[in-house]
């Protein structure tokens, strides 16, 4: 199973459209995780499409994009049950301590959280910490970023 991992798409504000190249990367993709910071629906819809999305709202969603998606979720896909939160709420002082104290109490063994624009694939006590960064707006010197679960 191919997963894309997304967040922070900020569409239109950030960003007129989604790139080209995720777009791509979703056709060749059997699900779609976003983690936030949608912007708009147009976003949600527009992959919804392609294949089946996961997401969560974000703190710079619109109302309605609020109203659609909940602040965190669990799913789980193949072998994983993956956790999925945009990382801005909650308790710890860093965005992946906020979206790993968002899990604590369930078995996950992913965590996808976004919010910092910048991309991490690090272990945490046995959990893999995913964020994907942003494919419009990255931060810290990555440059433009998203990622994919194999």
């Amino acid at each position: 199973m191919r997963v894309l991992v997304v967040s922070d798409t900020h569409v239109p504000v950030l960003a007129r459209k989604l790139p080209d190249q995720l777009l791509e990367e979703a056709q060749a993709c059997s699900a779609i995780l976003h983690a936030g910071d949608l912007v708009s629906s147009g976003v949600l819809d527009q992959f919804t499409r392609l294949v089946p999305t996961y997401a969560v709202h974000g703190n710079q969603d619109s109302p309605t994009v609020r109203a659609r998606l909940p602040s965190r979720r669990t799913v789980t896909l193949g072998k994983w049950t993956i956790g999925i939160v945009h990382g801005h709420e909650g308790t710890g002082m860093y965005t992946e301590d906020r979206a790993f104290n968002a899990f604590v109490s369930q078995r996950v063994g992913v965590i996808v959280f976004g919010h910092s624009h910048q991309p991490m694939n690090m272990k945490r006590d046995g959990i893999l910490m995913f964020n994907p960064g942003s494919p419009v707006a990255g931060r810290g010197g990555q440059g433009n970023t998203y990622g994919v679960l194999e």
